[in-house]
């Protein structure tokens, strides 16, 4: 009998199988549909460095001013009040005055020049809490390498690396130089002394009037009296009165002879003696001195010519 092939069944599957199945599917859909939680990109951040200390419109106007105007105006803009009087105020304006002129130097733009000033006024504020030389020296190494912000998102990427050393030499011969001048005359307290309590008020003259008065140089009132009330002038003498006091004069009074001992050739004998003994003593004295000098080198010559034989 040959072999006789059975038909396969197809297997049918468990309710519970049939559930799970479903539920994958399920699942698989519920995750297919959720869509992954994308993190949101960070809004960069406006780089405000060049306007720290100033405005855009501030820096440009400073950078087009003359020297005095220029410090004028960082006078009113800082602010640095009564720099004639207040020693730590002047310092402050005339710091502030050769930063600006060194980036005038540099041709630096109006972004580097304000970057600039904020990077200066950190530096200065650091000396004003009194931070030591080399933290000031890090802190500005790190900023202008831009290793370091300071702010978050906020760089010195103004600036090309010959800047930065250009930047880097003006700190080192100012600031990082003179680092105990510029703390000491910023920390120290500035004593006052009231010389006087006198207060003089100056007003001006009433409007219309002259200045200086009219009569300001005229004649005073005593001259003029003096000069009206003057003795009126002698008369004429007869000539009867004036020989008569020729007469008087006449008679001469004997004159007294002058002495003989100091007449000026006893003066002129007097200080040629004088004069000789004392160029005498003086010629003398030389001629000893340089006696002695020249024993001395010929015995040093003596000696050098010792050795060398």
């Amino acid at each position: 009998m040959g072999d006789t092939k059975r038909p396969r069944s197809k297997t049918q599957r468990s309710p519970s199988s049939n559930s799970l199945k479903t539920d994958r599917q399920r699942s698989q859909s519920k995750a297919d549909a959720q869509t992954p939680d994308v993190e949101p990109e960070p809004e960069p951040i406006e780089n405000i460095l060049p306007w720290e200390v100033f405005s855009n419109e501030q820096i440009t106007e400073l950078i087009g001013c003359t020297p005095t105007e220029m410090l004028t105006k960082l006078c009113s803009l800082l602010p640095s009040p009564n720099t004639h009087v207040n020693l730590k105020n002047s310092i402050k304006a005339d710091l502030y005055l050769l930063l600006l002129h060194f980036a005038q130097q540099q041709k630096f733009s109006v972004p580097q020049t304000g970057a600039l000033l904020t990077l200066y006024h950190h530096v200065f504020n650091m000396v004003l809490e009194g931070k030591e030389l080399m933290d000031l020296v890090l802190e500005t190494s790190l900023l202008l390498t831009g290793r370091k912000e300071l702010k978050p998102g906020m760089k010195f990427d103004f600036y090309s690396p010959d800047q930065v050393s250009k930047i880097s030499e003006y700190f080192s011969r100012g600031v990082f130089q003179h680092f105990k001048l510029y703390r000491f005359s910023m920390l120290q307290e500035q004593d006052q002394t009231i010389i006087s309590l006198e207060k003089i008020v100056h007003t001006c003259p009433p409007q219309g009037s002259f200045d200086p008065p009219p009569l300001a140089e005229a004649i005073s009132d005593h001259d003029i009296e003096t000069y009206l009330n003057a003795p009126p002038p002698e008369s004429p003498r007869s000539e009867e009165e004036v020989e008569g006091e020729e007469g008087e004069e006449g008679v001469e009074e004997p004159v007294e002879e002058p002495n003989p001992l100091i007449s000026m050739a006893n003066v002129q004998t007097v200080l040629d003696t004088v004069g000789t003994d004392i160029m005498d003593k003086f010629t003398k004295d030389m001629k000893n001195k340089c006696t002695e000098k020249e024993n001395q080198y010929m015995n040093r010559l003596n000696k050098v010519k010792k050795a060398i034989d």
